[in-house]
């Protein structure tokens, strides 16, 4: 078996002639120029002699890269099988095969052999990620990739399907926004010591013999959110927190090494390649606003917007919903073009004079925000807005139609009856819009 790192939250397992790939994304920005790679520019090439897989964990862009997946020539697709959690609507699915890939969609923590002597079982991870275990030459390796797994009680539950763990990947550094904005970062000091302690009670509850800490390689890289890399959690600090506070063994890896999956070593050599890494990274320039929207295109992207939604949803239910309060009204500051707006399901967009309570972004991100079902969810990874936690909050409950959509569910009376049916979906739901802490 031979494992090799690529980038972030990318590596490969080969065994028996058979390649598996987790989550290339190599290149280039993501989240709307939010992020972009410490290192940039890493290359992967399959040899189509071999089979070949890619898994990917959920459609975050800095896992699911459609740039990479377009690079791959068009001859090489058909020889290429994309492993993917089964999803409601099998969006994700469709587009790969219009793409000329091979899909197989696995169902919720089933064993499936995609290779001989080669195992996978997807878990699922509300809202849209999963977690995955390989098993391989009697070696089993877990890639929680950025899942949230902010208890005890998650890893558990991971345990009792997986059973024990060799090699764990996981996330070492926060990767959305968080609270304090450019003067306070007491917030993401917080969650950046949150994220090493989560990684401590998956040590605790899994007992792997080597973590490998990856999936945060990536910096704020615009000019509305560079302030967020002040707190981030580095290798190095990663690797001696696990050292000191777990009884595994950290494994920390740079492009393109090789592991066999059992050997130890000393990670002085890779944390001094990452530290350099990051200070090069953090130096770099940042991305500045590419354009900026008037408010007749930002009233046209949401009348767009209410179309789409119309054509899947009961519209009238959404009205009632916001009449009544669950789905919120938010009022937004324009800061490029000094306009403020109002927008509610049961009112529409209305520019307003005279508020004092308001979230502020750009024309670019609130035309983002009306343009893709995913726009909220990429606003709140890219931090490029400012306000509070229940502002944020206020704009998931606000835009929930969307996000609701790109799982594959709507807002209908039948599609009420689902959710019904669907408690674990409920749950992390309310959980992240503020609604429930359990």
């Amino acid at each position: 078996m031979n494992i090799k790192f690529l980038n972030h939250s990318c590596f490969s397992i080969e065994s028996n002639n058979t390649v598996l790939l987790n989550d290339p994304y190599l290149y280039g920005t993501a989240f709307n120029d939010g992020w972009d790679l410490i290192i940039n520019n890493t290359n992967f090439s399959f040899d189509i002699k071999k089979n070949n897989f890619i898994y990917y964990s959920h459609e975050h862009p800095d896992h699911f890269s459609i740039p990479f997946l377009k690079s791959i020539s068009a001859e090489c697709r058909d020889k290429i099988t994309i492993l993917y959690q089964k999803t409601k609507d099998g969006r994700v699915k469709k587009f790969l095969n219009n793409l000329g890939f091979n899909v197989k969609e696995i169902k919720d923590q089933y064993r499936y052999e995609f290779a001989k002597n080669f195992f996978i079982t997807v878990g699922q991870v509300p809202f849209y990620d999963s977690w995955a275990l390989f098993e391989v030459e009697n070696k089993k390796i877990l890639n929680v990739n950025d899942c949230i797994l902010e208890s005890p009680d998650r890893v558990y539950n991971i345990r009792k399907i997986i059973k024990s763990v060799d090699i764990l990947f996981t996330q070492y550094s926060y990767a959305n926004w968080v609270e304090g904005g450019v003067k306070n970062n007491v917030e993401r000091k917080k969650l950046a010591e949150e994220k090493l302690n989560r990684i401590k009670i998956q040590s605790e509850v899994l007992s792997p013999k080597f973590i490998v800490p990856f999936a945060s390689m990536v910096r704020f890289c615009h000019e509305e959110n560079s302030y967020m890399n002040d707190a981030l959690n580095t290798p190095r600090k990663t690797v001696d927190f696990i050292n000191n506070t777990t009884t595994s063994k950290p494994f920390l890896m740079v492009p393109y090494e090789e592991w066999d999956g059992k050997t130890f070593k000393n990670n002085e050599e890779a944390m001094k390649f990452w530290d350099n890494a990051y200070k090069i990274a953090l130096d770099r320039e940042l991305i500045k606003q590419k354009k900026n929207y008037t408010l007749e295109e930002i009233q046209s992207a949401c009348n767009q917007m209410i179309e789409r939604v119309k054509k899947k949803n009961n519209i009238f239910l959404i009205k009632i919903l916001s009449f009544i309060g669950l789905i919120p009204e938010q009022t937004i500051r324009i800061t490029d073009i000094n306009s403020v707006i109002k927008f509610s399901w049961y009112k529409g967009l209305k520019v307003v004079d005279n508020e004092t309570k308001f979230v502020e972004m750009t024309s670019e991100s609130i035309f983002f925000l009306f343009a893709f079902d995913f726009g909220i969810d990429t606003l709140n990874v890219n931090a490029r807005f400012n306000g509070n936690l229940y502002q944020k909050k206020n704009l998931i409950r606000l835009f929930s139609p969307l996000i609701l959509n790109n799982t594959g569910r709507y807002i209908s009376l039948i599609g009420m009856l689902s959710f019904l049916l669907d408690p674990k979906f409920i749950k992390q739901g309310l959980k992240t819009i503020g609604l429930s802490r359990k």
